[in-house]
């Protein structure tokens, strides 16, 4: 089948909508915000342990480059800000998506930033949702995949076919007529009837998870450099303090039995949903984030310093036990010179 032909049997626009939406941790308190959800439309069941509470923080209307747009703000409580826009658009292939993604993207850093949010520590994502089709959607794929792509990577130069086809590869169906192709930085959904809230859900929470493990890694990352900075020089008193070197093994430890934790509890579910299709596709998502990959890397970061402050521990005992000694040596000779000069005066006074 040609591009025309192809074309012309999915009947005109394929009209949908972008979404772009940015995720990160801000300073203020927002523990207090009322939580919602998003209703599934799906015949699947939602995640009972992973999927947070979402609360509504404010929404608007305005208008970009002629087109209207949905401005979001919500809230995983208490840290955790989603910044999304929305734009409806007559046909998804007919425009410059990437041009207006880039806008969409500097609405919402705008909206993160309000938040007190570290915009350069966020989370970016988009989804393109195409919906109002009549046909299968792979007929749309073949006719528009350079598009497709370049979208998913944010690329706008031409991508070679082998790249094109291997990055179309990671895709999944529920029905006959929809279709979710995911990739690292966006995601195309197809579903004629334009159902896409619990996909585009799916997709923020494993942002959300990608963020977490992101920021834990960083923290992470801060403590070793200061224990390496403790072993040297004269700083090496401060880490050898008994007192300290408990504190951060505690943290270490409950740090490690929290990542645990989430980790088994995430997989748990999955386990309990079966092959549903929003477990397969959470699973497939969670592969294109490398999310398996951070929780590996965070490990051996816990390890290290585990290790290190275990180290610190065990010399610290030795330096104690080894003052105890060397201050009961002392003791003992300034005992003898006690006792010496007691002999002197005595021997003096005979």
């Amino acid at each position: 089948m040609t591009t025309g032909e192809t074309v012309s049997t999915l009947k005109g626009n394929a009209p949908g909508r972008l979404v772009v939406f940015l995720i990160g941790h801000t300073t203020l308190d927002l523990v207090s915000v009322e939580s919602g959800g998003a209703k599934a439309m799906r015949a699947s069941p939602n995640y009972p342990g992973i999927i947070p509470k979402v609360g509504l923080l404010r929404t608007e209307s305005r208008t970009v480059e002629g087109h209207a747009i949905q401005v979001t703000a919500k809230t995983y409580p208490p840290s955790v800000v989603i910044a999304e826009c929305t734009m409806e658009l007559v046909h998804v292939f007919g425009v410059d998506l990437l041009a207006l993604k880039r806008r969409l993207v500097d609405e919402c850093r705008a909206l993160l930033g309000s938040y007190r949010c570290d915009v350069d520590f966020a989370e970016e994502y988009t989804v393109c949702c195409v919906s109002g089709y009549a046909g299968d959607p792979e007929d749309l794929v073949a006719a528009y995949p350079g598009a497709i792509v370049s979208l998913l990577k944010d690329e706008p130069i031409a991508l070679d076919e082998e790249e094109i086809r291997n990055t179309l590869r990671f895709n999944i169906k529920y029905a006959k007529d929809d279709l979710a192709v995911v990739d690292w930085d966006g995601a195309f959904l197809f579903d004629p009837k334009g159902d896409f809230a619990e996909n585009v859900e799916l997709l923020q929470i494993a942002n959300h998870e990608l963020l977490r493990l992101r920021t834990l890694d960083a923290e992470l990352d801060r403590r070793l450099a200061k224990a390496v900075s403790l072993l040297q020089g004269g700083a090496r008193r401060s880490l050898f303090r008994s007192r300290h070197v408990r504190q951060v093994l505690r943290d270490v430890t409950e740090l490690r039995a929290t990542t645990i934790l989430e980790a088994e509890a995430i997989e748990r579910d999955i386990k309990l949903i079966g092959d549903w299709y929003s477990a397969r596709l959470y699973d497939l998502i969670a592969k294109k984030l490398h999310i398996e990959t951070w929780r590996s890397n965070i490990n051996r970061a816990l390890d290290t310093l585990e290790d290190i402050y275990t180290m610190a521990a065990e010399n610290f005992s030795v330096s104690f036990n080894m003052t105890l000694e060397f201050i009961l040596i002392f003791g003992w000779l300034l005992l003898l010179i006690g006792y010496f000069l007691l002999f002197v005066l005595e021997a003096k006074k005979a």
